[in-house]
């Protein structure tokens, strides 16, 4: 008898499965037809828990929530996928593990050598409630949730390409790595979201070991490359002016337009060919 094989879902956020406006409704027909076939969906972004805990339960899901890059892993208590003896980190109806290094470590190496070497750059920890939220485009309480951050810090680089190298160069020999996102650079630990989706899919395989699990990863940007390059099936999301990234799986799907249009799109025409 062979292995039956189950597929996984693990997608990026904005400028994927949210538009602009951070709204899905355009992707309700995919959504839908995922959990009529019983599809697990993780959300797998640069955005914090409590960012993501909220849409997660719009959405009506109980699967991991993978949070800023890969810093973070949590699973709702109810889905038994996670052991809570072996969790150290409770959060509501979320049990949660978390990688990398910390928010307070980054922050003190960046902070340090912006001092040092007078570095020109901003980041969450130096911007307002106000500043966050006119920034990022968030309301005031999505502001609120997108700085409760414990892994990772978003920046905004105002000095030369030069000096950035150099800057980099120098976060590295303290095991921080830079990551860009569609707006900020994300400095964060040695995980990534590759980290997340193997991860999430290591859960699924504890817990149900006689399947073959297979993941289409779902992306836009340069920081969902390493995520797209560990799945069986990568989706390409494309922007305006067409996709942004090429990323080499063992299949590769361009949606054919941007954002939670185009994510409708792809995600049901791939249901349809592999249901």
């Amino acid at each position: 008898m062979s292995t039956p094989i189950q597929w996984l879902v693990v997608t990026d956020l904005d400028a994927s499965l949210l538009n602009e406006s951070y709204c899905w409704d355009a992707a309700l027909p995919a959504l839908q037809r995922l959990q009529d076939l019983g599809i697990p969906l993780i959300l797998n972004s640069s955005k914090t828990f409590s960012e993501m805990s909220e849409l997660a339960t719009a959405l009506g899901t109980m699967t991991p929530v993978v949070s800023e890059n890969g810093g973070l892993v949590s699973v709702h208590k109810d889905s038994e996928l996670m052991d809570p003896m072996h969790v150290l980190v409770r959060s509501g109806n979320y049990l949660t593990e978390v990688n990398g290094l910390s928010r307070d470590f980054i922050i003190g190496v960046a902070h340090a050598l912006r001092e040092e070497e007078g570095y020109q750059f901003q980041g969450f920890s130096d911007w307002s409630l106000e500043q966050v939220s006119d920034r990022t485009g968030l309301s005031h309480s999505m502001a609120q949730r997108s700085l409760s951050r414990h892994a990772t810090e978003p920046i905004v680089w105002e000095d030369s390409s030069e000096r950035y190298n150099a800057f980099t160069g120098s976060l590295a020999k303290a095991g921080i790595r830079v990551l860009r996102g569609g707006r900020f650079l994300h400095l964060m630990g040695e995980v990534d979201k590759a980290d997340g989706l193997v991860c999430a899919r290591a859960l699924y395989e504890k817990k149900q070991p006689k399947v073959d699990w297979k993941t289409i990863a779902v992306g836009d940007s340069a920081n969902d490359l390493a995520m797209l390059e560990a799945a069986d099936i990568a989706l390409v999301i494309p922007h305006a002016d067409g996709p942004r990234i090429q990323p080499k799986a063992p299949r590769v799907v361009h949606a054919s337009r941007p954002s939670t249009k185009g994510w409708n799109d792809a995600i049901l025409t791939l249901l349809t060919e592999l249901s």
